[in-house]
């Protein structure tokens, strides 16, 4: 009776934490990130595929430069930004007629594009000239070029949009722009070797992860000053608060697990088992879940942000990437790099419900 017992008991709490999730996915409202359409830049055949959310179907193809790695939406919805690591170019497409504007020498391998307040502005780490290039959206013009250190990964900009922050692998620093002047205000020293960097919900603090020191850097955006550097697992990169700002996430890809930061005392209170090489996270809208993709074992991670536990392990495809929830919490999308296709996961149910062809080597995405 007791195994008995145990098993019932079991079934229940599973049942209870699916139907949480199930309504935490319906209480969703459509967020900044679109619901209708799907882009993916495909490093491996040099396109962007253009999938339908309704119907789960690529519908159409799009030529673009040579090693397309990362898609961006600009927050008016009229363009799409594809960053072009091997030819330097970045294609900027009209939405929804796909209609393309070039610019060249741009930016470089891992280039990543960002938007200043009101989307005058697109920001693009140039990791061959180490510059950020500033590109006007509506027209593609390159304004300007800002000198930051060797080999820039990403970028975060000021809610404000007056202030932009761009580790440099290298050189590991982080240096914060002055977006009125496009000019480096000040560099910032941080761990070696600086992958990505998160401006908190309030404004307040930067964490900046950096991979061969197995730190995340935590700096005060009023004095820029860092103030102390944390030590998390191997290999941090990607970095996701969660609602309100209260905790941060830190995916260390070397260690298989998230370090959760709370953010009052500036220390790691929890470490998250995931899978094997996890790559990618995204959140919910509400903020109630991360998932995680995991490279090395084929699978996404479900971690709960109210217990800091794991609560799903979902297969999907062949060294899945990158992951981008849906703005009304219905699906997550997974870059499967090594079987060149899309994992659709409904997020009420839990389960895969998909697998779309796309093209080869599919990595960057977003939703318009």
């Amino acid at each position: 009776m007791t195994a008995v017992r145990r098993a019932v008991n079991i079934g229940i709490l599973a049942m209870a934490t699916l139907l949480i999730i199930r309504s935490d996915a319906l209480a969703h409202g459509v967020g900044v990130r679109g619901t209708q359409t799907l882009y993916v830049a495909n490093e491996g055949s040099d396109t962007v595929s253009v999938m339908d959310v309704g119907s789960m179907k690529v519908t159409s193809t799009i030529a673009v430069g040579s090693g397309p790695q990362h898609v961006a939406i600009s927050p008016d919805r009229r363009y799409a930004f594809v960053a072009c690591s091997r030819s330097a170019e970045v294609w900027i497409l009209a939405l929804p007629t796909h209609a393309a504007t070039i610019v060249p020498n741009a930016t470089g391998p891992g280039g990543q594009t960002v938007f200043g307040s009101g989307a005058t502005y697109a920001y693009v780490t140039n990791s061959l000239y180490s510059r950020v290039t500033v590109i006007e959206t509506a027209t593609g013009k390159k304004v300007a070029m800002i000198p930051v250190g060797e080999a820039p990964t990403t970028i975060g900009i000021s809610s404000d949009g007056s202030r932009a922050y761009v580790p440099s692998e290298r050189s590991s620093t982080v240096a914060a722009l002055n977006l009125s002047l496009n000019v480096v205000a000040a560099e910032l020293p941080v761990g070696v070797r600086p992958y990505a960097v998160e401006i908190s919900p309030d404004g307040k603090f930067l964490l900046v992860s950096s991979a061969d020191s197995d730190t995340v850097t935590l700096i005060e955006t009023a004095t820029q000053k860092p103030l102390r550097r944390i030590p998390v697992g191997d290999d941090p990169h990607h970095v996701v608060f969660g609602p309100g700002g209260a905790f941060a996430y830190v995916i260390n890809r070397g260690s298989d697990n998230l370090s959760v930061i709370q953010m009052a005392n500036h220390q790691v209170v929890a470490t998250i088992p995931v899978g094997k090489e996890p790559s990618d996270a995204d959140i919910t809208p509400s903020g109630h879940y991360i998932y995680v993709t995991n490279t090395g074992g084929g699978d996404v991670t479900v971690i709960s942000t109210r217990t800091s536990t794991v609560v799903g392990t979902i297969p999907v495809g062949t060294h899945p990437h990158n992951i981008v929830i849906s703005g009304d919490g219905r699906y997550a999308f997974v870059a499967n790099n090594g079987s060149d296709d899309i994992s659709v996961i409904n997020l009420l149910s839990q389960e895969t419900v998909g697998r779309v062809p796309v093209g080869k080597r599919p990595l960057g995405m977003a939703l318009w």
